[in-house]
């Protein structure tokens, strides 16, 4: 009996030391240097100008047409099933791997874990963009949790040119918490050099602000410190092009739809007075770049609208911005295509 008491103590006190480093470490959440991965062995090429850009919200290979999801007002928390998950992810990777794009920055590429029904998104990409140069940064982690309940998504840039160095912006957090686990806002930064231009460089970053925070307070306090970083990084010679999904309506558009006003409640539009003079906001208003959740995908029923697109700086200009019409395939939001060229003559409007 005094063995049983003697081993279910040691349980207990083990199972409370997990508890609590658990609950610490995944209750941090303010992003540092050390959680970006980068990888540069794959190429040494300095980038041109212009250079051409893809970016793309990949809703971690589980919200495809036929999915809704509960925090937009859906029914379900996963995604219908694992083979359209399947379906999801290798479609996403073989129209990644024929992108011309010397960058291709993304957002939600999970790893294998319970909302993909493991079926591992970052993986497919990692095969299929092999040739190009990497940075990650891991936004949600359950650091901790053993499989098969560990979970681990977030932003990844990819370049066909040499990254000269790697960053993470930290961000405002929201004070929820998903399992116990704080999401850490931050955007991840590749600079690349340019050819024939020593001391300067693409800052490239990839961003993704808040979604349901109330009164889009949070995303704007995020908003605001992005820019204020940005604003520095050109101010130091930078050409800088911050690319992704700004959870805010940048572009006004006016697509027909039948969906219930309840379920446009994370809808803001992009607070303009935030950007410093003379950077630039680059959208589609033509193909829509992110559908609703509240239902699977119906044409002329969702809303839809752009939230997908870029940031320049002054000395840098946007020759075309265009999103790809999926029709929300494999994803809750299309692709955008973007091409921008240094101009040093801007800096100086």
């Amino acid at each position: 009996m005094r063995r049983i008491l003697v081993g279910a103590g040691i349980v207990a006190i083990a199972l409370a030391a997990w508890a609590g480093a658990y609950f610490t470490l995944n209750g941090n959440a303010v992003a540092s240097r050390g959680d970006v991965y980068s990888n540069s062995a794959a190429s040494s090429a300095r980038a041109g100008t212009p250079l051409a850009i893809l970016v793309w919200n990949l809703g971690y290979g589980g919200l495809g047409k036929d999915s809704d999801f509960i925090s937009d007002g859906g029914a379900h928390m996963f995604p219908p099933s694992r083979a359209a998950v399947r379906a999801n992810v290798d479609a996403i990777g073989e129209l990644v791997a024929r992108d011309a794009s010397g960058v291709i920055v993304l957002q939600e590429v999970a790893e294998a874990g319970p909302v993909n029904y493991w079926v591992n998104l970052r993986d497919r990409l990692d095969d299929a963009l092999a040739a190009r140069n990497q940075v990650f940064f891991a936004d949600f982690e359950t650091r901790l949790m053993p499989w098969p309940l560990h979970m681990r998504h977030g932003q990844a840039i990819y370049s066909t040119y040499a990254v000269e160095s790697a960053d993470v912006v930290p961000l405002p957090a929201e004070d929820t918490a998903i399992f116990g686990v704080k999401r850490r806002y931050a955007s991840v930064v590749a600079r690349i050099p340019i050819e024939g231009r020593d001391g300067a460089g693409w800052t490239v970053a990839s961003v993704h602000l808040a979604a349901f925070d109330p009164d889009a307070a949070v995303r704007t306090r995020q908003l605001r410190e992005l820019m204020a970083w940005a604003q520095n990084e050109y101010e130091r010679g930078q050409y800088v092009v911050l690319a992704g999904d700004w959870n805010f309506q940048i572009t006004e558009t006016a697509f027909p739809h039948t969906t219930s006003e309840e379920y446009l409640f994370w809808l803001f539009p992009f607070p303009r007075d935030v950007l410093p003079e003379h950077w630039r906001l680059g959208a589609d208003a033509v193909v829509p770049s992110v559908r609703t959740n509240h239902q699977p995908y119906v044409p002329g029923e969702n809303y839809v609208t752009t939230i997908d697109g870029l940031i320049v700086s002054p000395n840098v200009v946007i020759e075309s911005v265009a999103g790809v019409d999926l029709g929300f395939e494999h994803t809750d939001h299309h692709p955008v295509r973007a091409r921008v060229r240094t101009n040093d003559e801007q800096s100086n409007d």
